[in-house]
């Protein structure tokens, strides 16, 4: 129905090739450097590590092997991910609503939902999921995802820019983007592949695919809004940027190479390439 299938072939093969990564070479590496003899400068005096930990266990009476002691290890070392995918996958978002106190809409918020919605969908002919959300208070004028549920500040419920930025949010509840959005955060953290120095090699995966993550994430965002354009609200979407967010985008390190979302004033500049450029044919169409 909807034409993202070369998003998804991408988005699934990273995270395949990701997940393997994750835990084939992490497990491969894991074994390799407790198996491995380490040599204090010249003099071979170190056994490797699962050794000493059988020897300790026959010091005290138990009967351990080096296989066991590994397949403990292992176990220790998916475990992790585990938990941590459980956690980031399926329970950090409900904290995190939790802790901007997200509520549900008002009567009044909902009719206003409802309607600008209503003006999204008259333009394609497309059947657009309409995704659940939920009100943050507070002065701020931004919409986000937490989990699959939309959190919009209740000041840009009545903003003018309401329409244009939702959207560029529908683009991404009737694609892919959400699950990548979770999958992605089960990965373990980047920064855990120091881990590796000290026999735990977590984050493997994640590291070597980061830069195409990246990527990835961009040209979806990138994508939302062309989705946007194609529905008319081009204009608008490139005046909120302009007026509501590029004051408050910051630099990061590494710059667009690192940056999981494009900056503002380059999105600012692609939509208006393709407002001068783009003549609208047909139905619009997620890409």
């Amino acid at each position: 129905m909807k034409n993202n299938k070369r998003t998804i072939a991408l988005f699934l093969v990273l995270i395949v090739v990701s997940w393997t990564l994750e835990i084939v070479a992490g497990v491969t590496l894991l074994r390799w450097w407790w198996t491995t003899p380490w040599y204090a400068g010249e003099r071979p005096g170190w056994p490797p590590l699962v050794v000493v930990i059988v020897r300790y266990g026959a010091a005290h009476g138990d009967a351990w092997t080096p296989d066991g002691v590994l397949r403990v290890i292992s176990g220790i070392f998916v475990g992790f991910y585990v938990v941590h995918a459980v956690w980031n996958g399926l329970l950090r978002p409900v904290w995190q609503r939790w802790r901007l106190g997200a509520r549900c809409p008002t009567e009044q918020e909902e009719r206003r939902f409802e309607t600008a919605y209503a003006t999204i969908v008259r333009q394609t002919h497309e059947l657009l999921a309409s995704p659940r959300w939920l009100i943050a208070e507070g002065p701020g004028l931004d919409m986000r995802w937490v989990g699959y549920i939309l959190v919009v500040d209740r000041e840009l419920v009545a903003h003018r820019y309401f329409i244009p930025l939702l959207a560029h949010q529908l683009a991404h509840a009737n694609s892919e983007d959400r699950l990548a959005r979770r999958l992605y955060a089960m990965l373990a953290p980047v920064p855990l592949v120091g881990g590796l120095f000290c026999g735990w090699p977590f984050a493997v995966g994640h590291l070597l695919t980061f830069p195409v993550w990246m990527l990835y994430f961009r040209r979806r965002v990138f994508a939302a809004d062309a989705f946007a354009i194609a529905l008319g609200q081009g204009g608008g979407l490139m005046r909120a940027l302009e007026e509501i967010y590029i004051r408050v985008d910051p630099s990061t390190r590494g710059g667009r190479v690192l940056k999981p979302i494009p900056y503002v004033a380059e999105r600012i500049g692609r939509i208006r390439s393709l407002l001068l450029t783009q003549r609208p044919q047909g139905a619009p169409r997620i890409i």
